[in-house]
């Protein structure tokens, strides 16, 4: 998951985040609408489509290069995308000249992981077929990451075609069983994810899918031939040992790169907040894209 609102003050104030964040998690709002396109700056291109009635919403500006990133948004794949993840679209657009699309994938406990692939595949086609000259990547955080991934993974399994060459995972959730033994030692760090809130939300996305499917948990998946992937985490997330093991997976995989970014002493999904790092991160990303 994702930070669950906008964040306007430093980490240090968070006080009772997490517990915020696990009543948030049982009760998702469902009456936000930050990506609604009548909401974005006119000197904005956008271009909208609905899947099964999942919003489908392309960005876009008149210097924009055909390098075209399909945004997956954070929030415990039970919440809706907050007005930082929009803040991150209009940088990308406005600052990199990127494409953007966001798609609005199947949240739980409405739907299931297999519903959110389904639509997935479903707009990627349609999307890669509207733009058939772009270059495709893919971004994610928290949920959003470990969807990311997850749907690379069946990408390549199906042969789908254009195959995003690059993917950034802001600090994705990668396993939602949480059973990594190190988990523990983060715990008091984390001043922002609930355990056993994620655990909670994981099985209801799950639904009936083996909560270690790749699916679901892309860690238990294949890492070979995934293209070039940007990781991004912080020190102080539950997160952490899953994302250095994912690391470590890397390192051995073939026809996959990986590229570290460590925020030393940032909490979970650090770049939907207004700090210098954020800053930083961001243009990590865009040079990622762009080079």
């Amino acid at each position: 998951m994702s930070l669950l609102s906008d964040i306007a003050v430093p980490v240090a104030k968070l006080v009772n985040a997490k517990r915020g964040n696990e009543r948030a998690m049982e009760n998702p709002r469902r009456d936000t609408d930050f990506f609604n396109k009548n909401n974005f700056d006119k000197s904005f291109q956008t271009e909208e489509y609905f899947i099964d009635e999942f919003q489908v919403l392309t960005v876009k500006c008149k210097e924009s290069l055909n390098r075209h990133v399909i945004f997956l948004h954070g929030g415990g794949y039970v919440l809706r995308a907050v007005r930082s993840h929009k803040n991150i679209v209009e940088r990308m657009v406005k600052k990199y000249n990127l494409k953007v699309t966001f798609i609005d994938y199947p949240l739980a406990p409405e739907y299931t992981a297999e519903k959110a692939h389904d639509i997935m595949m479903k707009a990627y086609k349609l999307v890669t077929a509207e733009n058939k000259d772009d270059e495709f990547y893919f971004f994610g955080d928290s949920a959003g990451g470990g969807l990311a991934l997850a749907f690379l993974q069946e990408m390549r399994d199906k042969k789908v075609l254009p195959f995003p060459e690059k993917t950034v995972l802001m600090s994705p959730w990668l396993d939602i069983t949480m059973t990594n033994s190190e988990i523990k030692d983060f715990e008091d760090k984390d001043l922002l994810l609930p355990v056993e809130g994620l655990i909670k939300a994981g099985k209801k996305y799950a639904g009936n899918i083996d909560l270690k499917s790749n699916l679901v948990s892309p860690i238990y998946g294949n890492m070979d031939n995934l293209g070039k992937i940007m990781l991004l985490f912080g020190t102080n997330e539950v997160l952490y040992p899953d994302c250095m093991k994912f690391s470590d997976m890397i390192d051995t995989a073939v026809g996959t790169t990986i590229e570290l970014y460590i925020g030393e002493n940032l909490c979970h999904d650090w770049i939907l907040a207004p700090l210098k790092e954020t800053e930083e991160a961001l243009d990590s990303i865009g040079k990622f894209y762009l080079e």
